[in-house]
């Protein structure tokens, strides 16, 4: 989402560092329980065969090292090794999390997205699209030729309503969005917006919905409603929800949603792997569609999450005509053109 820029933490050295010892005592612990089982249920005759067959903890370290020296980090090799977990970074330390098996699951298949030459990614199933493709908004975008972006085969846009300081805790309406929104839907596209939350309780949160609908009035609007949460980093001074519970923040994120939904729209949330994972109790929001953030590399064309989620944000740095510089691009789940 286009606010004020945040960076992402960085992991230390002695970060990676511990993560790498801790993978090392893995493989000597793999190669000792390999080799004795192996020479336990072996018979005397075929001893000879497995002490020559390659070694498991070989293997594993050639492709560690193989993996190390293609470039890919230590996030993307942890994520490799282990893919029955959801592995994420945060704050120098990785975090593995167990699939909840009793939440519902994203039934995209993974053969059916395609990265396509201009970066975009689509989505197909026997051969019919299932994916539109969508862009989202803000006042860092400036002026947008909202004619040349449906000519160029985005079908629906996100536009932001504002935000809540992370300092001041102060809601401002992003200055574009009235323009955004408008001609936006003039010239054919879906229209949803979204609201960047600081919230640091349910009242809060329930003033930022009613902001958003006050700000959506006597608008066309066909998209769900999105309530934007997300971990502020690197930051000037220490952001309001700095020291906020997972169990308050899913409750902000219930409050937004409930009080949409009273207005008769549909609520969407929009987070990454933190926000689900870290931030909220995502079992509290199954009710609730989500529009899910993962940014990819030139090579990956899969998103990195195993739920059910309306929308993908897989890029930050999408090229669009009739937006200048850099814009976020989505696909989205939705039925029809």
């Amino acid at each position: 989402m286009k606010k004020k820029r945040v960076g992402s933490g960085g992991l230390y050295f002695y970060a990676v560092l511990i993560t790498f010892i801790s993978v090392i005592l893995l493989i000597v612990t793999l190669v000792f329980a390999l080799r004795g089982k192996a020479k336990e249920e072996a018979s005397a005759e075929n001893e000879e065969i497995i002490e020559a067959a390659p070694d498991e903890g070989d293997l594993f370290r050639s492709k560690l090292k193989e993996m190390a020296q293609s470039g890919y980090s230590m996030l993307q090799i942890l994520k490799s090794f282990f893919p029955d977990d959801i592995v994420l970074a945060d704050e120098d330390r990785f975090y593995f999390f167990e699939v909840d098996e009793s939440l519902k699951k994203n039934t995209l298949k993974s053969e059916g997205f395609i990265r396509n030459e201009d970066g975009t990614v689509s989505y197909a199933e026997d051969g019919v699209s299932r994916g539109l493709k969508g862009i989202d908004i803000s006042k860092y975008n400036g002026e947008v030729d909202w004619e040349k972006v449906y000519a160029s085969g985005v079908r629906f846009a996100y536009i932001r309503a504002g935000v809540r300081g992370y300092a001041s805790g102060a809601i401002v309406k992003d200055d574009f969005f009235d323009d955004n929104i408008t001609n936006a839907a003039g010239a054919g596209l879906k229209t949803g917006t979204y609201f960047f939350s600081q919230a640091v309780d349910e009242e809060e949160a329930r003033k930022e919905a009613d902001f958003v609908l006050e700000c959506i009035k006597d608008k066309e609007i066909s998209c769900p409603l999105a309530y934007d949460l997300e971990k502020i980093e690197n930051y000037d001074s220490p952001p309001r929800t700095k020291d906020l519970s997972k169990e308050q923040m899913t409750k902000n994120a219930i409050a937004f949603c409930e009080r949409i939904k009273e207005a008769g729209y549909t609520p969407i949330i929009y987070g990454n792997i933190k926000t689900f994972m870290m931030l909220t109790e995502l079992s509290e929001l199954e009710e609730y569609q989500k529009w899910f953030a993962d940014y990819i590399s030139e090579d990956e064309h899969l998103p990195y999450f195993p739920y059910e989620m309306m929308i993908w944000q897989y890029s930050e740095k999408g090229s669009v005509p009739g937006v200048e510089g850099d814009c976020d691009l989505n696909i989205g789940f939705f039925e029809g053109e």
